[in-house]
């Protein structure tokens, strides 16, 4: 597992869709990337995503962030603990993760 930047595809170029992901690199989902996020990045992805009529809501008593776009079938995403790090798998085998530029160093921060 690496810390790396990802973004759906057909979003890289924008600055704002680009996400610090922890994840297996050969680990995929129909050639997707199967990213993990910590809180503060999935909370950076919920401001855009209502751009494509989408969100993410979260439920603190199950820790965990539930897609809005389809109410009949909402995707929800739990928290789990992966190498001593809180993370939330938003989008891993489902979304179109792609991986952005090379891996990045442990820094718990999105700006690393």
């Amino acid at each position: 597992m690496q810390w790396t930047r990802v973004a759906i595809a057909d979003l890289q170029s924008r600055p704002e869709c680009v996400h610090r992901a922890y994840l297996d690199p050969v680990n995929t989902w129909n050639g997707w990337a199967c990213p993990y996020f910590e809180k503060p990045e999935v909370e950076r992805m919920a401001a855009w995503l209502p751009e494509f009529d989408d969100g993410l809501v979260y439920d603190e008593a199950t820790d965990t962030f539930i897609t809005t776009y389809d109410p009949d079938a909402p995707e929800s995403f739990i928290g789990t603990d992966i190498d001593g790090m809180h993370l939330y798998p938003i989008g891993s085998g489902s979304w179109t993760w792609s991986i952005v530029g090379e891996p990045t160093s442990g820094c718990a921060n999105s700006d690393s």
